[in-house]
């Protein structure tokens, strides 16, 4: 009976501080294993992502990056004082995002002039002669929430004016999937508008949308589109319909 109880406390004993024991032997084992093996991270592990550079905003916000040689007309209002309405043969540039016409004054002089101050400023263009861009609030329509210039591609009877501008295009990174763009990036857009007798409105072209607007000379230019067949999404295409509408 006694040999019992003193095998019984013995096996007790034992079990106890193996149990204690155990979790460091664990905790050690564990810390060997990382130590010694390289370890192969899986790509379903989608708690853990690529470590790198946060996003940031890329892009710029010019129309065009490149100085042009430019005129500058400003508005002569009431109580602003200024010592010349105009500036000639100057470089500038277009500034989409601030609204600004920058003019380079010097190697690194920069100087910025609010749209809302300017009635408008001629450009050279990369087509090979000079673009013109009117303050939008020189016309009135659908320009109440717009902000800047447009160009004025065509002028006549029926205006053809193309406005730019730039937004940020978000980033769609997915930490989950290691997918996406982690940067915002400001990208470029251009929206067409017609103005006749100074009113604009915004316009998609298309053969059906140019008959409905060019409604008076329909005939005449049902049969130039058959003739000609100019690209209605293009440029040039554009400025040949609104050419020949224009003409006398």
């Amino acid at each position: 009976m006694r040999l019992f109880i003193f095998l019984l406390g013995f096996a007790v004993s034992v079990h106890s501080a193996f149990s204690q024991i155990q979790p460091e032997t664990m905790s050690q084992a564990t810390r060997d294993r990382i130590n010694t093996t390289n370890m192969i991270i899986s790509n379903n592990l989608t708690l853990l992502t690529v470590k790198g550079p946060p996003g940031q905003l890329i892009g710029d916000p010019y129309l065009d990056t490149t100085w042009q040689a430019g005129n500058v007309k400003f508005y002569n209002r009431l109580g602003v004082s200024l010592t010349t309405d105009s500036l000639a043969g100057v470089p500038v540039r277009l500034d989409l995002s601030a609204n600004e016409i920058e003019v380079k004054a010097g190697a690194t002089d920069i100087r910025a002039v609010k749209a809302t101050a300017i009635r408008y400023v001629d450009i050279n263009n990369s087509f090979g002669s000079a673009s013109r861009y009117m303050n939008v609030h020189e016309y009135q329509g659908d320009t109440e929430s717009l902000k800047g210039f447009f160009e004025q591609v065509v002028t006549g009877k029926l205006d053809l004016l193309l406005y730019p501008s730039v937004y940020i295009q978000k980033a769609n990174f997915n930490m989950a999937l290691n997918t996406g763009n982690k940067d915002d990036e400001l990208v470029k857009k251009m929206d067409w508008y017609v103005a006749r007798n100074k009113k604009a409105t915004k316009f998609s072209p298309g053969r059906k949308a140019i008959l409905e607007l060019m409604a008076d000379k329909k005939e005449q230019l049902d049969a130039f589109l058959k003739t000609e067949k100019p690209d209605l999404k293009s440029r040039s295409g554009l400025i040949a319909v609104f050419s020949y509408y224009n003409r006398p």
